[in-house]
């Protein structure tokens, strides 16, 4: 991008400090002191945050505690704004620093964590997409809130034209957050 600065945006909560949402968490000096250092080298600081109002007020002064100054807030950088004419929603960046970020590469996720799903997680994780190894697809998780089948997660999914539901314990089922 030419002589532009290059743009970090740096989640707050879970990244900047331990997620302690909606109080501050106990700083993560690591990434401080790297942010810090990337910005000695000329980066620009994006504070990219979910927080609002107060709540984004209070992270701010955290920041400015911890010795952190923003080139911007919840916004892209004001040269890359003037570059592209624009001020869209998503903020733009070269890097973007997030403990739920899942890397990109070569075209497949790169997932590090991926470990077998225990019962807990998945119950955690009603509505969202896992692997199933057992079925050899993508399924979703479901998880009744009541009823006989409460807290007990299941799977669904498609295939071959017919639809499937499986009790994730009775059939001792092993799921992923990727394809395994």
């Amino acid at each position: 991008m030419g002589n532009w600065k290059r743009a970090i945006a740096i989640d707050f909560d879970g990244t900047l400090c331990e997620n302690n949402y909606p109080d501050i968490g106990e700083p993560n000096w690591n990434v401080i002191y790297q942010a810090i250092q990337e910005q000695k080298h000329g980066a620009g600081l994006i504070l990219w945050t979910c927080r609002e109002g107060k709540l984004l007020h209070d992270a701010m002064e955290a920041c400015f505690d911890w010795g952190i100054q923003f080139d911007a807030i919840n916004e892209s950088l004001p040269e890359w704004k003037e570059h592209f004419g624009t001020a869209p929603r998503k903020v733009g960046a070269d890097e973007y620093w997030d403990d739920k970020a899942v890397p990109v590469k070569d075209g497949s996720l790169d997932i590090k964590n991926n470990e077998k799903l225990t019962i807990e997680e998945l119950k955690e994780m009603a509505g969202l997409p896992v692997w199933c190894s057992d079925s050899e697809c993508w399924t979703l998780v479901e998880c009744d809130k009541k009823g006989p089948w409460k807290d007990v997660p299941f799977v669904s999914f498609r295939k071959n034209g017919s639809s499937f539901t499986w009790n994730v314990v009775n059939r001792e089922l092993s799921c992923y957050r990727g394809k395994v």
